[in-house]
């Protein structure tokens, strides 16, 4: 059909969310050495417009709420160039050890990621 398949757009957004990580200076691999995971809990997609094959999007990627054991990211993806949005989304992710239990968030980890929180967002 010439469409990507919708499961990609969740490939971007990880791609997007892995990027922000490592821009706060939190690449996701130091996370795990120091057994702080946050598999996703929670997710979803908004599609508004195909993307055909080979064309370019770029993702937008933000915090919108941290609490001590949880990490909520929202998404755009747009077309490029031009911006056009084709999709919007969600992934909300929990705190675990290597065990995969619950566990706290590292006060640091946890302060720099509400420093990306929006205003008037949820903070927790």
């Amino acid at each position: 059909m010439g469409v990507v398949h919708h499961s990609h757009y969740f490939v971007w957004f990880e791609i997007g969310r892995t990027e922000l990580l490592r821009d706060l200076g939190m690449p996701y691999a130091a996370l795990e050495e120091e057994q702080l995971f946050m598999p996703v809990i929670e997710a979803a997609a908004r599609y508004r417009a195909p993307v055909r094959y080979d064309e370019e999007v770029d993702v937008e990627t933000e915090l919108t709420e941290v609490t001590g054991v949880q990490v909520r990211f929202a998404y755009r993806l747009l077309r490029h160039p031009g911006g056009e949005p084709v999709a919007t989304g969600f992934s909300l992710h929990a705190a675990v050890n290597e065990k995969g239990r619950p566990r706290r968030l590292p006060q640091d980890v946890r302060e720099r990621l509400e420093g990306l929180v929006a205003p008037g967002e949820a903070r927790g």
